[in-house]
């Protein structure tokens, strides 16, 4: 894919070895270029970011090695010399590549041969390099890559918005502190996803997870998806990652799912969920004694009527707010219109619960009095107890029949489901 020139400057080489260094053909997608070198200005001004420069100087070059690095960085320089081990560690700093002399043509070559292709090692590397982030940079989930230790070694750029961070911050660092998480939360392992990091070096496999970090924004859910990486031997030397933000999904999946199962209105229950929940309930066999407990607003017709819609729903929101305050420990369903259920799976005595619903009915007429100012309103409510393999239609109907004793005892009261209730003729 690329194509590289590079320009050899020779200083204080003879005709000699230049011709032989000339007569070497360059690598595939290499072209190789001779320059002799009088002064650090020709260097200055040949250079340019995407030329590789070679200075080869030998050592009866009159020559400052140091001024050299200093001057062009990013050039590689070549020290010729016949007393390799009299050099000092200054002038070794300066130097990238040692050619022991006397420099016979096939030494020549051979060290000529070895430079040419760590150039090309270091252009293949580039070349991986680039094509790594233009990979995984316009990639829109995370991506990264962890030592056996956990600090991140690298990411994209997704990874540095979501972290509000750079690919330099981040270089190095564990999780703890990329993710902003203080001591205490590390320490209980809360956000860190050391658990699935351990699995996946563990079982020596890809894994899938679905996890929760916390960040400035508040909490984030992934999907990721985690590989281990192997050394040349099998033996795992890091991890890497991607994760895909699902945080609006599943936000999205919660409100689809609280659309479907909930009343718009009050945020109780609908009939639909309370069917399938208690259908869920009696087929895992974990209920001990099934209550139901069947409420109806008294009167609530004439609300409408005579306050309008938006009063009508004020109370029903209102009767909500209240069931949830006073059976918080039953499951809550909103059946339609001024109708409302409370179930308990767990055994609850009769007494207890009659104390308990009295005092709803109460509370929720000293509610409608005083807040609302509508005193004709009043709550009754029908109640059944049935063992917990009851059917669900059966004391739907049960708790309807005694709701409607209730009403027809005056109302704003509850009644226990009796048979004898059956032969009565009920007016609503």
């Amino acid at each position: 894919m690329y194509f590289a020139k590079i320009h050899f400057w020779l200083v204080g080489m003879t005709d000699e070895h230049r011709e032989i260094l000339q007569g070497i053909a360059p690598l595939e997608r290499f072209s190789h270029h001779y320059f002799p070198m009088k002064s650090m200005e020709e260097l200055q001004e040949d250079y340019e970011p995407g030329i590789i420069m070679v200075v080869i100087v030998d050592e009866a070059a009159d020559f400052s090695l140091e001024a050299l690095k200093n001057t062009v960085p990013a050039a590689k320089v070549v020290y010729c010399t016949s007393h390799p081990g009299e050099l000092s560690a200054e002038l070794l700093s300066a130097v990238d590549f040692l050619w022991s002399k006397p420099l016979t043509k096939p030494l020549l070559s051979f060290y000529f041969s070895q430079l040419v292709q760590y150039l090309k090692q270091e252009k293949d590397l580039w070349l991986a390099e680039t094509y790594l982030d233009n990979t995984i940079d316009p990639v829109p989930d995370l991506i990264w890559y962890k030592d056996i230790k956990g600090a991140h070694l690298k990411v994209n750029d997704a990874f540095c918005k979501v972290v509000d961070k750079t690919k330099e911050d981040i270089a190095g660092r564990g999780h703890c502190y990329i993710w902003g998480l203080t001591p205490e939360e590390y320490a209980q392992g809360e956000y860190v996803c050391m658990e699935t990091e351990e699995e996946v070096i563990n079982k020596g496999a890809t894994c899938l997870f679905d996890e929760q970090v916390k960040t400035s924004e508040g909490m984030r859910f992934l999907l990721t998806y985690k590989t281990p990486i192997r050394d040349v031997d099998g033996t795992i030397i890091g991890t890497v990652g991607m994760a895909r933000d699902v945080t609006k999904e599943r936000e999205y999946q919660q409100k689809i799912l609280e659309m479907a199962q909930n009343d718009a209105l009050t945020g109780l229950a609908n009939r639909r969920y309370m069917e399938s929940y208690v259908k869920e309930r009696l087929e895992k066999g974990d209920i001990q004694q099934q209550t139901f407990i069947y409420f109806d607003l008294d009167h609530f017709k004439d609300v409408n009527d005579t306050y309008g819609h938006a009063m009508g729903d004020r109370v029903l929101v209102g009767v909500a707010a209240y069931m949830r305050k006073a059976l918080p420990d039953a499951f809550l369903v909103r059946l339609g219109g001024d109708e409302f259920l409370a179930v308990f799976f767990d055994f609850i005595s009769p007494e207890q619960l009659r104390v308990r619903v009295e005092k709803f009915i109460a509370e929720l007429q000293e509610y409608f009095e005083t807040c609302l100012d509508i005193k004709s309103m009043s709550t009754s409510a029908g109640i059944v107890m049935g063992n917990s393999g009851a059917s669900m239609d059966e004391m739907l109907r049960k708790s309807d029949v005694a709701l409607y004793a209730a009403k027809n005892s005056g109302r704003a009261c509850c009644r226990f489901y009796e048979p004898s209730m059956e032969q009565t003729e009920i007016l609503k």
